[in-house]
């Protein structure tokens, strides 16, 4: 029962780092374990976003079983990118010589950081969905970016080329990912939010 409990506390820290509040960011300094705990914020993102483009899964007439599959797919890829993101930034830590940061809790900094995109599923709606999907994507970035001064505490330039770096690696492992498995998901005929079959 404490992982559910730890699960169900990250899920409240993630709505305090939407809101920009500092003491969500250093709750995972102070306990780590709630930030592999946090890694459950992407994978739930992930499903928003593809449910906000539900009129992909109408299109294909996707059946029940291969929607959950697409759901568990895009959760698991936004995960991969977390994973991604905190791999580079613990790196360019290093490389800066900066105080080290564990890279789960840089981990669950980007996880929180997620937030915004837990209200992907707003996205359907078909005036303003494609601003609303930018607008999410440009709050997620603010956040993690103050996650990261939260818990690198470093200068704030080190913060912006951890922020922005693993942002643009872990959009070229999701975009070139996407290619290189789009054959074996076209075959097991799963949808992705890109549109049609990844």
């Amino acid at each position: 029962m404490t992982i559910f409990n730890d699960m169900a506390h990250a899920l409240s820290l993630a709505l305090d780092a939407a809101l920009m509040q500092r003491s969500a960011f250093e709750t995972l300094t102070a306990e780590p374990r709630l930030a592999l705990a946090a890694l459950i914020v992407p994978v739930i993102a992930g499903a928003s976003e593809l449910l906000g483009k539900a009129y992909v899964l109408a299109a294909q007439k996707v059946g029940r079983w291969r929607m959950l599959a697409s759901l568990a797919l895009t959760g698991l890829v936004y995960l991969l990118g977390v994973i991604v993101w905190s791999i580079s930034a613990h790196f360019l830590l290093g490389l800066a010589g900066a105080q080290p940061v564990s890279e789960t809790v840089l981990a669950g900094t980007i996880a929180l950081g997620y937030a915004p995109r837990l209200l992907s599923v707003l996205t359907l709606a078909p005036y303003y969905g494609e601003l609303l999907d930018r607008a999410l994507d440009g709050w997620t970035f603010v956040c993690i970016g103050w996650g990261f001064q939260v818990v690198i505490g470093g200068p704030l330039g080190l913060v912006i080329a951890c922020a922005g770096a693993g942002w643009l690696v872990s959009a070229a492992a999701r975009h070139y990912g996407g290619r290189l498995t789009e054959p074996l998901l076209r075959r097991l005929r799963l949808v992705t939010p890109g549109g049609g079959h990844a």
